[in-house]
């Protein structure tokens, strides 16, 4: 069992099964609306969590009812909770349209001020996740003593963070070449950045160290009705197969078909 620190967001997400494909101009139906705990923080280390890791979660809740109830939710669950936040305010719903292809939108509050992740003390463990926009100094700082550090690409503004590997999708750095991408996760992750890893749904991953690009297969391709956290599922369970000694190529592999199966399991119990 390693110790993993997962710093990210636990939403309430409320979940709009569409019955039909967005289509600029039409009327939108749906079959069912959900509200359920979520976010891409959540994901990540409820992955880890089911593979057996010891999982310290670093996020924020709303000092009100639905954040209270996300906070024992988390503890009941297994996560070490003690450097979850509360703040002052109100739960605002993340919005998310689901297709009947499993392809989903996420709309989101943007109007709400950024809030840097905090810790009260400097955190240990063997490898960190971030998928977060802002860090304050102590989580920082906490982050050039973990052997192991992998960040999400940052699609909005945020702050520079020490990073091994950084991981992005196809779809959210559409049309850039792999150079450009790789330029963009250097501005981030730093001088400590080896590896960009790209994933593309069920099309081959790709691993990317500045000069040499290597790609490889999903060995298992799916359909199912809900894509929701795929990404976010892909990552734990890559950083689980890295701490336990697969190398990059074996562990993306793995994180794959293990993520499939966690959605075909989700889509039969759906």
């Amino acid at each position: 069992m390693s110790k993993i620190i997962v710093i990210g967001s636990v939403n309430h997400d409320r979940v709009w099964t569409l019955n039909g494909p967005l289509r600029s101009g039409s009327r939108l139906s749906y079959a069912k609306r959900t509200v359920m705990i979520g976010g891409g923080g959540f994901y990540t280390a409820s992955q880890l969590l089911r593979l057996g890791e010891e999982v310290v979660i670093v996020t924020r809740l709303m000092d009100d009812e639905l954040g209270h109830a996300a906070l024992k939710e988390l503890g009941t669950m297994g996560f070490d909770v003690r450097f979850v936040a509360m703040h002052s305010g109100e739960t605002a719903l993340a919005e998310i349209l689901l297709e009947p292809n499993g392809e989903r939108t996420i709309i989101a509050d943007a109007g709400r001020p950024g809030i840097a992740l905090s810790a009260r003390e400097r955190i240990a463990g063997n490898a960190a996740y971030i998928n977060a926009l802002l860090l304050d100094e102590t989580l920082l700082s906490s982050l050039d003593h973990i052997p192991l550090v992998i960040s999400q690409l940052p699609l909005r503004p945020a702050v520079s963070r020490p990073a091994d590997i950084v991981i992005t999708s196809r779809t959210d750095v559409a049309g850039k070449e792999m150079d450009a991408i790789w330029r963009q996760a250097q501005e981030i992750a730093g001088t400590r950045l080896r590896t960009l890893v790209l994933t593309d749904g069920p099309r081959p991953i790709s691993l990317y160290d500045g000069q040499s690009l290597t790609h490889v297969e999903p060995p298992t391709k799916i359909d199912v009705d809900n894509t929701l956290g795929a990404g976010d599922s892909f990552a734990g369970c890559f950083v689980s197969e890295l701490l336990r000694g697969k190398d990059l190529a074996a562990a993306a592999a793995e994180a794959s078909r293990l993520t499939a199966e966690w959605l075909s399991q989700r889509d039969a119990s759906a």
